[in-house]
């Protein structure tokens, strides 16, 4: 049988609130949608991964509820989010006060995209490596971070493997696959052609701004143990408009 990998991202946070480590009730109906899809294709993993993050495992619980799946499932934080609040206060370090943050973004008009946008250079400066000191995971260790836990998938024998992450890590090792880049190959290597760095910055941007909450991505193992891209994001689980989020 195929090896195969599938690659959750959590169900919709509470953003904007207090504790944003929480699914919203919208969130914990996608996990129990995407549970019940599952279930109807008969798929049962035999190893679930969830990351420690509130958010991620409330996603698994509800999927496995709902997917009647008795599978324990191993909580590594090693699939944890990278810190997008620590990421934005160093870009900006009033925005430490979330209403200074809401203030401006609304003072723009368009409030989703004007995040977005910040977002994006608030996550180019981290990337930069211009600024390590700055911040208590840096990109090169995110990075090392990232291929530590997809090598430890690949060395492990399960047949269907599900693990509970969130988008950031997701569209990274998406990034990193279609450029075919090497597991132990770092984000700094000299190495590496500038044109890799380039193409693996512009699909990660480009993934990572696409992800949808409990988005579905499978990944086949090809017989050398090395992942091929089936597919990213599904979200055929979600029979409405209204429940696809992606923030």
């Amino acid at each position: 049988m195929t090896r195969s990998i599938l690659l959750v991202r959590h169900g919709q946070a509470s953003f904007g609130k207090s504790d944003y480590d929480q699914l919203s009730e919208l969130g914990r109906t996608q996990s129990r949608l995407l549970g019940q899809f599952l279930s109807t294709r008969d798929i049962t993993p035999d190893r679930i991964v969830s990351g420690s993050l509130n958010r991620q495992r409330q996603t698994a619980a509800g999927i496995c509820v709902a997917a009647g799946w008795v599978t324990p499932t191993d909580v590594d934080d090693v699939w944890n989010e990278l810190d997008h609040v620590e990421v934005i206060n160093a870009f900006k370090p009033a925005y430490k006060n979330m209403l200074v943050l809401k203030a401006d973004m609304v003072r723009t008009l368009r409030p989703r995209a004007a995040f977005e946008d910040m977002f994006t250079q608030a996550i180019a400066r981290w990337a930069s490596g211009e600024h390590d000191d700055e911040y208590a995971e840096s990109f090169a260790a995110f990075d090392t971070r990232v291929r530590t836990a997809m090598t430890s998938l690949l060395e492990h024998d399960a047949e269907c493997t599900m693990v509970i992450s969130s988008v950031g890590l997701i569209s990274w090792i998406i990034a990193r696959l279609l450029v075919r880049e090497p597991w132990d190959r770092d984000v700094r290597d000299p190495e590496r052609p500038s044109t890799n760095d380039l193409a693996i910055e512009n699909i990660w941007r480009a993934t990572s701004m696409a992800g949808y909450n409990t988005g579905l991505t499978r990944l086949v193992l090809d017989k050398e143990g090395l992942p091929q891209l089936l597919t990213y994001n599904e979200v055929g689980h979600l029979p409405e408009a209204k429940l696809i989020t992606a923030r």
